[in-house]
């Protein structure tokens, strides 16, 4: 935990321009935070810009309605102008932020980073993190509370969204009575979340459906059910007309089979590379087994991205997955 509240709070008094940005394949605590945290800023006077290195996935265009996020992608560098801080929002990594990686090392001396991960690299000097957090919206929305910033609906939607599903919608260890206490607030500020809930759940396409059904019919056991690997490929992709958003929480539904402490899922993506996420229920450090190939996250969720080809990065990680089980076993 590095939490100096007064330094961070004099800091973010002090500045006045702020760019915010964060990690590429943007999710719900990435963009929450992000949105919540422009409102916040906004609110006590500050001029705020979102820019992100990828746009926002079509599926989470709703948490910014008023289209608040730039990319990097219809932008240039130069076109960011002239900032007091730059804010990089859950990821202490430079490999996660994509072509906005090159804009944090040219500006790393006004660079402060605001996370929940444990993993991390020479990303800034500032560090504001919590790895006991459950969500950077959480921390976000404890920035707002320290500021005496009134909640409004516009702030409280994408920081409850983000504190949702970083939480496996509050079924995750990481929640506390806190965590629901914060929620409340939320939505005591205008967050509602049957609307949430289905904006992120109840709006699949039957290309999605398709993709669930070939993925799960596909999922192996291993370690006496121990264990459960699944794998995407890109004529899964291509047959079944999904997207690339489609494989979002995928690898949370092979670890609902009874019996299972740990659960990986392979996807091969477009330019050939393989994404990898990893689950845990304890037994396992994800976040050792990702960092071993370059990645990062939490000891119950984490990930990295492989060069390929595509079975060797399966078989590397299966014989991963299986060291580090049997060594769990013997601890």
């Amino acid at each position: 935990m590095r939490l100096d509240w007064a330094s961070f709070l004099d800091l973010l008094r002090q500045s006045n321009r702020f760019i915010l940005t964060s990690h590429v394949r943007p999710d719900c605590d990435a963009l929450g935070s992000e949105l919540g945290l422009l409102g916040v800023l906004e609110t006590v006077g500050k001029s705020v810009r979102i820019v992100n290195a990828q746009a926002t996935p079509a599926t989470l265009a709703w948490m910014d309605p008023h289209r608040r996020i730039e990319s990097l992608e219809s932008l240039d560098a130069a076109d960011l102008g002239d900032f007091d801080c730059l804010i990089v929002l859950d990821t202490s990594a430079f490999a996660q932020l994509g072509a906005m990686a090159a804009v944090v090392r040219n500006a790393r001396d006004r660079v402060l980073v605001i996370d929940h991960h444990v993993s991390e690299d020479d990303l800034s000097d500032r560090w504001f993190k919590d790895t006991a957090s459950e969500a950077t919206g959480r921390i976000v929305a404890e920035i707002a509370m320290r500021l005496g910033v009134s909640l409004t609906p516009e702030i409280s939607t994408p920081l409850f969204a983000a504190i949702a599903t970083d939480t496996g919608w509050f079924r995750f260890p990481s929640v506390t009575g806190e965590t629901y206490r914060i929620a409340s607030r939320l939505s005591d500020a205008g967050a509602e979340p049957a609307s949430i809930y289905r904006e992120l759940y109840e709006q699949e396409s039957i290309a999605r459906l398709h993709l669930v059904g070939r993925t799960l019919a596909g999922a192996t056991l291993s370690h006496d059910g121990a264990i459960i690997t699944s794998i995407v490929r890109r004529t899964d992709m291509e047959q079944t007309g999904a997207r690339g958003t489609d494989t979002e929480d995928l690898v949370n539904l092979t670890l609902a089979v009874r019996g299972t402490q740990v659960a990986v899922i392979l996807i091969e993506q477009p330019d050939g590379t393989v994404k990898v996420s990893f689950r845990s229920r304890g037994h396992v450090d994800c976040a050792l087994l990702a960092a071993s190939f370059g990645g990062g996250g939490h000891k119950a969720a984490a990930g990295a991205i492989f060069d390929g080809p595509f079975d060797t990065a399966a078989d590397r990680v299966r014989a991963s997955v299986d060291a580090a089980w049997r060594a769990s076993l013997l601890s």
